[in-house]
């Protein structure tokens, strides 16, 4: 039962990252502040956002993508750390496990605090701004079209 939360908490947190980050199709070189904008600028527009419901949206945008973005900070040192591992001759067990569960600890706190953050915002919604997701989270799954794109 660990393992499939641990499994469902890692999923949506990268869910919740590249969700935020995939404004633009094809090849992404990066993120910046006017693909933040975008996206924002987007979901408002279909789900008829009032300004008090888009200064929270951009809120809870900005403060996501901070996080991933103090999460990638040390993909560089985790990459070296494990280049590193793979030239020893023997590598432990417990050393990759501390690896895996360091980065899952990581995973599940920018989950939780992005899960926080949704669920207030949830509760600002209307009905009908909640079907209208609804409808297209239904849409997707079918493979009738692509979340807030018609």
């Amino acid at each position: 039962m660990k393992k499939r939360n641990v499994v469902i908490v890692t999923l949506t947190s990268l869910f919740l990252a590249t969700g935020f980050a995939a404004c633009r199709h094809g090849y992404h070189r990066g993120f910046d502040e006017f693909d933040l904008e975008a996206a924002t600028n987007r979901i408002a527009a279909r789900l008829d956002l009032d300004d008090t419901q888009k200064a929270e949206l951009k809120s809870i945008a900005v403060e996501i993508t901070a996080k991933v973005k103090d999460m990638r900070a040390d993909r560089e040192s985790r990459h070296r750390e494990l280049a590193d591992l793979v030239r020893e001759e023997t590598i432990s067990r417990e050393t990759v496990d501390r690896m895996i569960t360091d980065r899952m600890e990581k995973m599940e706190e920018l989950a939780a605090f992005a899960t926080d953050r949704l669920l207030a915002f949830h509760a600002t919604l209307t009905p009908e701004q909640r079907e209208k997701i609804a409808v297209h989270i239904e849409e997707h799954a079918t493979g009738k079209g692509r979340y807030f794109h018609h």
